[in-house]
Order: structure tokens, then sequence, then C-alpha cells
């Protein structure tokens, strides 16, 4: 068909020979060119779809990862919370028991105290009037012995152990601090007292015992 037609345009007398041979290279280069040009746009879309396939696998990939390393965060911060939480308890029950063994410190101090005061307390009610007596009555031959109650006095003043009234003191009969020797003495009576008590922190240890006159018949 082709040589048809190149025979009845050289036959017209209108193109040489050579003319129509260019004519027909360019015409089947076109027919060669033309499969190529729609195979490489034909293959575009495919090479989009194939980048585009490998774009969403990495995200995915990345989403996986920032999930793993979220997740490894939050396990973390879980740990941390955990940890936290059991210093605080370990702290807590570190002062709770520091404050169990300051009380029973303090109880066992209070309790040797005591103790130690009921032993002693003939002596120590006893001993301030012996002093009385023998400040005015120096003659008396016990008074070399009262240096010897000195550290007496030093240990109770560090326990904080208060005396109630002095030795032949005239005071108003007071019920919660006094121990009268007659029962008929009354709130308020002027009484004398025979021998001191003593009072810690606002408690009675033992009160002090009064009369109405002092020893021998003294006013």
């Amino acid at each position: 068909m082709l040589a048809d037609i190149i025979s009845d345009i050289q036959g017209s007398g209108m193109f040489s020979l050579e003319s129509i041979l260019a004519i027909a290279i360019e015409f089947l280069a076109l027919l060669l060119i033309i499969p190529v040009i729609n195979a490489a746009i034909a293959s575009q879309p495919n090479k989009r779809i194939d980048k585009l396939e490998l774009a969403q696998s990495q995200i995915k990939l990345l989403e996986d990862e920032l999930q793993a390393s979220h997740q490894k965060y939050l396990e973390l911060e879980q740990k941390i919370q955990q940890l936290n939480s059991e210093k605080a308890a370990v702290h807590q029950e570190g002062v709770r028991l520091h404050e169990e063994l300051q009380q029973q410190r303090l109880q066992l101090t209070e309790e040797f105290r005591t103790s130690t005061f009921e032993q002693l307390q003939t002596l120590l009610t006893n001993y301030p009037s012996i002093h009385q007596m023998v400040s005015v009555k120096p003659e008396l031959p016990v008074k070399n012995l009262l240096s010897m109650f000195t550290p007496l006095d030093n240990l109770l003043s560090k326990w904080g152990y208060e005396q109630i009234g002095k030795p032949w003191q005239q005071v108003p009969y007071n019920s919660q601090l006094h121990q009268p020797d007659n029962a008929d003495i009354t709130e308020g009576e002027l009484v004398y007292i025979r021998f001191i008590g003593y009072q810690h922190q606002g408690r009675i240890l033992c009160p002090a015992k009064v009369s109405r006159s002092l020893p021998g018949g003294g006013k």
C-alpha cells in the first residue's frame, strides 16, 4: 500500500524520489515512536503508584515505631510513678518508725523517772524538812549531811520535778495540792507545810502534807 502511494506521488511529478523516501522514513519513525511514547505514558501511573505504596509503607513503619516508642514511654513512666510511690511509702514508714521510737524513748524515760521517784519518795519528801530544821537549829549533828543532797536537787531540777511549797511555809489550803493531817481543814484555811510535795508538768506526783501548826506546837 505504501509502495502504491509512493508510485502515485512520483507519477504526479510533484516530489523527487529522495524526498519521498525521506518522508516515508519520517513517517515510519513516527509509527515506531508513538507506541514507545504511549508505553511510557502508560507506565507513569504505575511508577507513581509504586512510589506511593513505598511511601505509605515507610509511613506505616514509622507509625509502628512511634507507637512502640510511645508504649515504652508509657511503661517507663508507669515504672517511675511506681518507684516514686514506693519511695514515698518507705519515707513515710521511716518517719513513722522514727516517731514511734521517739515516743517509746520518751515513755521509757518517763517510766524510769516515775519508778525512781517512787523509790526515793520518802527521802525526797523528808529531806527538805530536815534541811529546814537544821537551818533553824544549826547545832543539830545532821548539818554536815545536807551537802550530800545537792546532787539530788540537781537531778530533780534536770527532770523538771517541782516542789509543792516549802517546809514550814504558811499557805492557804488547796485540796488539789495538799494532804491535811485533819479531815476538818477547809479550803482556803491557812496551814503550814510539814512535808513538801512534788509535781511534774502539771501532774501531782505526791501532795504536800499540811497541818494547822508547826512541829512542836510552834506557830
